[in-house]
């Protein structure tokens, strides 16, 4: 079975191929999907895609492929954002972010959305990924649960380009040696949309071994 992975963000594309043999190709757009190059591919994994780039991939293409018989799989970002609307229609979803999704816990397109350069390095942080960092920081006593919900406060009303984790600590009047200590926990935590992505990368490995 041959698969295509929209991801080169959240993974990159070593990591996945180290995982699985597929095709990599950067974040999803409107019309990827129905390029004729896609017609090979029995299974298509979407981890990444754009927001502020491109237009984002349409619900239609990904319907359109479904129907065809293709297995599509997100997780993540993108990923996760369409399979919560289309998993009715058999789209898989994978992870955490899919299910807050799914669940209504989160709602907003924007809760996933990231910058990135040319070379797809990421520029701001995901604010669905900073809630689990967050989470965290408070249960470690990094900081209490008030100044938990007001750096997520603060998180949200940045527009999402400019959600990193400098501007949002300018923005609180924390000390200069407590703001250096949360930006370094920040920096070094994991981002739930990676661990999801992974997950989703082995769930498609079961599924190929499982279907050959």
């Amino acid at each position: 079975m041959k698969i295509a992975i929209f991801s080169k963000l959240t993974l990159k594309e070593d990591e996945i191929k180290a995982i699985i043999d597929a095709d990599v190709f950067p974040p999803i757009k409107r019309g990827d999907l129905l390029s004729p190059g896609m017609n090979k591919y029995d299974v298509i994994g979407i981890i990444d895609g754009v927001f502020l780039q491109n237009t984002a991939v349409g619900h239609r293409e990904i319907l359109y492929r479904l129907k065809e018989g293709k297995v599509i799989f997100g997780a993540g970002s993108m990923g996760a954002l369409r399979a919560s609307e289309l998993d009715v229609y058999s789209m898989i979803g994978v992870g955490e972010v899919y299910k807050l999704y799914k669940e209504g816990a989160i709602v907003d397109d924007d809760e996933v959305a990231v910058t990135f350069d040319d070379d797809f390095n990421q520029i701001s942080f995901s604010l669905v990924s900073f809630r689990f960092m967050v989470k965290n920081a408070v249960e470690k006593g990094l900081i209490s649960k008030e100044e938990g919900d007001l750096l997520i406060k603060i998180a949200k009303s940045l527009y999402y380009p400019l959600r990193t984790f400098k501007n949002v600590l300018d923005k609180t009047d924390f000390s200069e040696e407590k703001k250096e200590k949360l930006l370094k926990f920040f920096e070094s935590e994991e981002d739930i949309k990676r661990k999801d992505a992974f997950e989703m990368l082995y769930r498609i490995k079961d599924f190929v071994e499982k279907s050959n």
